[in-house]
């Protein structure tokens, strides 16, 4: 047997081997997780943006211990969510109700990211089932690699 019809009977057994539609795995506990949203960022390019906001959830995860959920986690469970609807797999609120469990977090982290006349500017603040928690609003520095370096040290101040 040649490498190419081996190599296609390997593949159709592995796709004949593998469950056709599997059940998504169950979601942690919403009360575990800290689910950062978009940041607001009038007149602020959007790479820098979302390496912000790629920064911030990393230092949440860093500084809370909990799971987090970032914008980018949100946005690609729509796309599927989309493309699986799309596809017949699911019913339309059967899959918005995929992208509502992967949303679902006990707190959240609101925000935004300001040009002021100084720099820039990030606001966060954390809220929870108590109600509205530590709020910080900090000056940043305009060089990208000081900027996501101090990105931590303010996440760090939601967490007294």
């Amino acid at each position: 047997m040649s490498r190419v019809p081996a190599a296609l009977a390997l593949a159709a057994g592995l796709a004949l081997a593998a469950p056709a539609a599997a059940d998504p795995p169950p979601a942690p506990r919403s009360a575990d997780r800290i689910a950062l949203e978009r940041l607001r960022a009038p007149g602020v390019a959007t790479g820098l943006v979302e390496a912000v906001e790629e920064r911030i959830c990393a230092a949440l995860a860093e500084a809370s211990g909990a799971e987090v959920v970032c914008p980018a986690d949100v946005a690609a469970a729509a796309r599927l969510a989309h493309q699986a609807a799309a596809f017949g797999e699911c019913a339309t609120e059967e899959c918005l109700k995929r992208v509502d469990a992967v949303r679902a977090a006990g707190r959240r982290v609101t925000g935004a990211l300001e040009r002021g006349e100084r720099g820039l500017v990030l606001s966060l603040q954390l809220s929870g089932p108590a109600g509205p928690g530590p709020r910080i609003v900090e000056r940043l520095p305009e060089e990208l690699e000081a900027l996501v370096d101090h990105v931590p040290a303010v996440v760090k101040r939601l967490f007294p």
